[in-house]
């Protein structure tokens, strides 16, 4: 029996959207944690500077201090560096296409291979017996469950999948009705998991 489809697409990810979605992801999901602990470094540099300014500190006091504050940078350095180093890498891959379904309870993602982007000994193992003059789908299945999160902005869907990975679903190829039908669907099957930006603001 066929699998029901909800929405089906095709479309690319123009570079200035996913550094966009990116720095996006890293506000949610990276950046209030790394903050925090930078928070908790510092004060914990400030508590040893004022046991040093009265009269307590020792050679430990002060390496502390220099260890705290080293690390608080680092955590908010890291976070920057990674998005510069993305989007460097991702220059030669902004003009693939993406594959898009929607199903009553997962979603698809598939990067379209092309055929001559398919390596013959690669093919001939996997699609033994086919052609390979034909474009290939390497997809991944992500089911709606607890551990996905999915944020609405206003030219794209952040889809996360909690200590796994996150991908860009840009609106730009999408009419009005297939998104509204996904933003629906997804706030149906995830609930508070399914956060949307839009709404915010309404």
């Amino acid at each position: 029996m066929e699998e029901e489809i909800l929405i089906e697409k095709r479309y690319q990810i123009p570079y200035e959207t996913f550094g966009e979605a990116f720095k996006a992801f890293q506000k949610r999901f990276v950046y209030p944690r790394n903050n925090l602990m930078a928070l908790i470094l510092i004060a914990f540099a400030v508590v040893n500077a004022v046991n040093i300014s009265r009269g307590n500190g020792t050679t430990l006091g002060y390496v502390l201090i220099c260890v705290c504050l080293a690390l608080a940078a680092v955590n908010w350095y890291n976070p920057r560096k990674l998005r510069r180093n993305l989007m460097e890498s991702i220059k030669g891959i902004e003009g693939d296409t993406y594959s898009f379904k929607v199903y009553p309870d997962k979603i698809k993602i598939g990067t379209v291979l092309e055929p001559e982007e398919i390596k013959t000994e690669d093919y001939e193992e996997a699609f033994e017996g086919i052609g390979n003059n034909e474009e290939q789908i390497a997809e991944s299945e992500i089911f709606l469950t607890s551990d996905v999160r999915i944020a609405e902005k206003e030219k794209f869907f952040l889809i996360y999948i909690k200590r796994a990975m996150f991908y860009v679903v840009p609106k730009k190829d999408f009419s009005e009705e297939e998104i509204t039908v996904m933003q629906l669907h997804f706030e149906k099957q995830l609930g508070k998991n399914y956060i949307s930006d839009l709404r915010k603001k309404q």
